[in-house]
C-alpha cells in the first residue's frame, strides 16, 4: 500500500469517527465512575461502564494493555480490527493511536495499564493521551507525497 492509500484510508477513519463523536453528542452523556491505582511503576485506570452504553475512548500514544474485567462489549478499534462481541475476564493489546469504540451489553469493570512513576493526573494524562489534533496532524505529516 502507498502513502496516499494509506492516507485515504486514515481519512476515512477519521471522518468516520467525526461522524460517531457528532451522533453521540446527541445522546445524553452518562456518568462513568473512574478509580486511579498507582503501585510499583504501574498506573491503572479502572471505569465502571453501566449497560446499555455506548463509549468512545481517547487515543494513546503508546501500545497499551487493556484487561476487560467483567462484563460484555461490542468493541470496535479501527478498519484492522473488525467489530466483535467480547466477554471479560480477557486482556488485550492496543497499538498507538487506536481509539476504542465500545457498546456495552451488561454493566462493565474496564482497566488500561500505564508504566510510570508520575502520579500527578494531569501529567499522566499529557504522556499517555493524545488528542485528536495531534494525531491528525501527526498522520497528514507522514503522507506529503
Amino acid at each position: 500500500m502507498n502513502d496516499i492509500e494509506i492516507f485515504k484510508d486514515q481519512l476515512k477513519e477519521a471522518i468516520r469517527l467525526n461522524n460517531v463523536e457528532r451522533n453521540l453528542s446527541n445522546i445524553e452523556p452518562r456518568e462513568i465512575p473512574l478509580k486511579h491505582h498507582f503501585a510499583g511503576g504501574i498506573y491503572v485506570r479502572e471505569i465502571l461502564i453501566p449497560a446499555d452504553t455506548i463509549i468512545l475512548g481517547k487515543r494513546h500514544r503508546h501500545k497499551t494493555c487493556n484487561f476487560l474485567v467483567s462484563g460484555e462489549l461490542s468493541l470496535y478499534m479501527g478498519e484492522d480490527n473488525p467489530s466483535k462481541r467480547v466477554k471479560g475476564p480477557m486482556i488485550f493489546e492496543s497499538e498507538p493511536g487506536t481509539r476504542k469504540l465500545a457498546y456495552s451489553h451488561s454493566d462493565v469493570v474496564f482497566m488500561n495499564f500505564h508504566p510510570t512513576q508520575e502520579t500527578d493526573l494531569k501529567k499522566i494524562e499529557q504522556e499517555f493521551i493524545m488528542p485528536e489534533q495531534e494525531y491528525i496532524e501527526d498522520r497528514s505529516q507522514k503522507c506529503l507525497g
